[in-house]
């Protein structure tokens, strides 16, 4: 049986983002308050919830990373992040991206995007798991699709969260929720479960 990794973005008021995360309990607290009403908003996408086996997704882009130079990047992989709380099922690793780290990470992931579509071979090179066939990574990056579901839904090919599909999904979708929260003045929570 594999173990899937969980990640979650979403956006909130910076009101209620208190200065400095004390616990996974302050953490929750924005995840089942504000994290909630993000993820009920209809009208534009300000949640993503993401499921991935043995961590692909993560593993995968921290590989993909190491070929650049994005550090505002770094908190989708398994470090880098501000906050790291050991509990009772593993570590929860929380991110808070203000308008500054915000605007660092639209610009490097559309930089991310860009050199992947001129040069595919990079992705290819940075995936050492087996999982990819020919063509996956141009096609991944040829779509615009976001969901706040990627791992579940049908329009993402692979359902385990282990495909180039799913990866790039994924990150489109970061990308929206970040870019819709600097769009309206708000604030990035992001975390993972390992």
């Amino acid at each position: 049986m594999s173990h899937s990794s969980e990640t979650r973005i979403f956006t909130a008021p910076a009101a209620s983002v208190p200065s400095r995360l004390a616990s996974v309990e302050a953490y929750e607290a924005l995840a089942h308050g504000p994290g909630a009403l993000a993820c009920a908003r209809t009208d534009k996408l300000h949640h993503v919830f993401g499921s991935t086996r043995s961590g692909y997704a993560i593993y995968f882009f921290a590989e993909l990373l190491a070929q650049f130079d994005f550090p505002a990047l770094t908190f989708l992989t398994d470090s880098g992040q501000q906050y790291a709380f050991e509990g009772e099922y593993g570590t929860t690793l929380v991110e808070v991206l203000d308008a500054e780290k915000q605007r660092a990470v639209i610009t490097q992931m559309n930089a991310l995007f860009a050199a992947l579509k001129t040069n595919p071979t990079i992705a290819y090179e940075a995936e050492n798991f087996g999982h990819l066939c020919d063509d996956d990574i141009e096609n991944a990056l040829a779509r615009d699709y976001v969901s706040g579901r990627p791992y579940a839904d049908t329009e993402v090919y692979g359902d385990e969260g282990d495909t180039a599909d799913y990866l790039f999904t994924y990150l489109r979708s970061v990308l929206k929720v970040v870019e819709n929260a600097l769009d309206e003045g708000l604030v990035v929570i992001f975390s993972a479960e390992l």
